[in-house]
Order: structure tokens, then C-alpha cells, then sequence
């Protein structure tokens, strides 16, 4: 079975393997459009173009979600943790 290109063979051996793994894997990776729920494309490193609508966005070099919302997410749900708990200590002194 002949093994498939992938398309990072245009960069030859240049810019090191794991970045043209991660080109490959940005360019194979499904991301949906959060507008029209149509199929995101890499245009450059960064800029994601929607194929149904066409609307460009802003997201990581590799990826169109950069994750940013997860860890912002996690923080919020400490801080919340950590003034709850102050809170009870406060209420508790009274």
C-alpha cells in the first residue's frame, strides 16, 4: 500500500519535523465555523477563513480554537472557589 503525502512535503526538510507535523495536522483537522457551522480552512498562520460564509477569524497558528476560553473558564471557576470559601470564613467569625 503506497503511503499518502502529506502536505508539509512541500517544505522538503526544511523548518524541522514537529512543525511540519503540526501543519499537516492543522490542515487535515475539522474546525467548524461558529456563525454558519461550515468547515473552517487555514489560510495563514492565524487566519481561518469559513467556506460557507467566508468570514475570516483570528485563532492560533495551528488551530482555530486556541483553548484560551477553557483556561479562562478554569480560572474564573477557582476564583469563584476561593471567595465562597472566604465567605464562609467571614460568616463564620460573625
Amino acid at each position: 500500500m503506497p503511503r499518502q503525502n502529506s502536505s508539509s512535503k512541500r517544505f522538503g526538510a526544511r523548518y524541522g519535523s514537529k512543525t511540519r507535523r503540526n501543519v499537516d495536522e492543522a490542515e487535515k483537522r475539522d474546525s467548524v465555523c461558529g456563525e454558519c457551522r461550515g468547515e473552517l480552512e487555514r489560510e495563514a498562520a492565524g487566519i481561518w477563513k469559513c467556506t460557507g460564509c467566508g468570514k475570516k477569524t483570528a485563532g492560533g497558528a495551528y488551530r482555530a480554537d486556541t483553548g484560551a476560553e477553557e483556561m479562562l473558564d478554569k480560572a474564573l471557576q477557582v476564583g469563584t472557589e476561593e471567595l465562597e470559601e472566604a465567605q464562609e470564613i467571614v460568616e463564620g467569625d460573625e
